[in-house]
């Protein structure tokens, strides 16, 4: 099964060569799942937190989000769509609900990381990750060989696998800069965890939608800032800063640091 996908890929890559430069940079040719899991709460092993993840890739630029957001989102316009033309009801209750908000877009060395505090939208810019790569360190994920490297990227330090045997430069969240697709990816302390799902042939466009430009330093202040005050002063009752206080004890756990 790993072989004739390995042959269908190189057929993908020869194919990808051979469109108009504007097709080869807008479209995927690669659509990768990944389960993403996280500890909200450190404290709390029980409080984890699973979600699938798409990275649409052509090795050169890609797209990385959450299915449930994307489904919410879609979801949700189609809603709108129908109160508009029918004046049906507007129910975003029933629809699938995403944990995960957040977005990446990489193209080539450059990679923007788009997140939600309350209804704002920001994007900030994240530098490269620099790899250890261990040759000699091998594990079999569902099917691939896969080699171990090792990066420091703030305090923390992670593990990735990946493998030759699909070499795009890429992988999920911000985790690229590597000689072939990472399939996995997590933390040591294993709060937080990438890994694949399925590997897939597609052609679909790479389109993204930024927010407001800031800097990384920026937003994790504007992060403290709504997790100190979520209605941003429109409420101030001791059970409101109770609760507050409760949730900055129980969400405690950020992937962005």
């Amino acid at each position: 099964m790993k072989r004739s996908f390995n042959i269908f890929f190189c057929f993908l890559l020869i194919l990808f060569k051979s469109q108009t430069p504007k097709q080869e940079k807008n479209l995927s040719i690669l659509e990768v799942k990944y389960n993403f899991s996280y500890l909200e709460d450190t404290l709390n092993a029980k409080n984890l937190i699973s979600e699938p993840m798409i990275l649409l890739t052509n090795g050169k630029k890609s797209l990385y989000y959450s299915e449930n957001d994307k489904a919410f989102s879609d979801g949700f316009k189609k809603q709108l769509d129908a109160a508009i033309k029918t004046g049906s009801i507007v129910e975003p209750g029933k629809l699938l609900q995403s944990k995960v908000r957040h977005s990446v877009y990489k193209d080539n060395d450059s990679l923007y990381i788009s997140n939600h505090l309350g209804r704002d939208f920001y994007t900030f810019y994240v530098k490269g990750i620099q790899w250890k790569v261990d040759n000699s360190i091998h594990k079999d994920i569902q099917g691939y060989k896969c080699t171990k490297a090792v990066a420091k990227v703030g305090r923390r330090t992670y593990i990735a696998w990946f493998t030759y045997d699909v070499p795009i430069n890429d992988g999920p969240y911000k985790f690229k800069g590597l000689p072939g697709l990472i399939l996995k990816v997590n933390d040591e302390s294993q709060y937080f965890n990438f890994e694949l799902l399925s590997i897939t042939k597609i052609n679909l466009p790479i389109s993204y939608k930024k927010g407001l430009l800031i800097t990384k330093d920026q937003y994790l202040a504007k992060r403290k800032e709504y997790s100190n005050d979520p209605s941003q002063g429109k409420i101030n009752t001791p059970a409101y800063r109770k609760r507050i206080n409760e949730n900055k004890n129980k969400f405690n756990n950020f992937l962005e640091e």
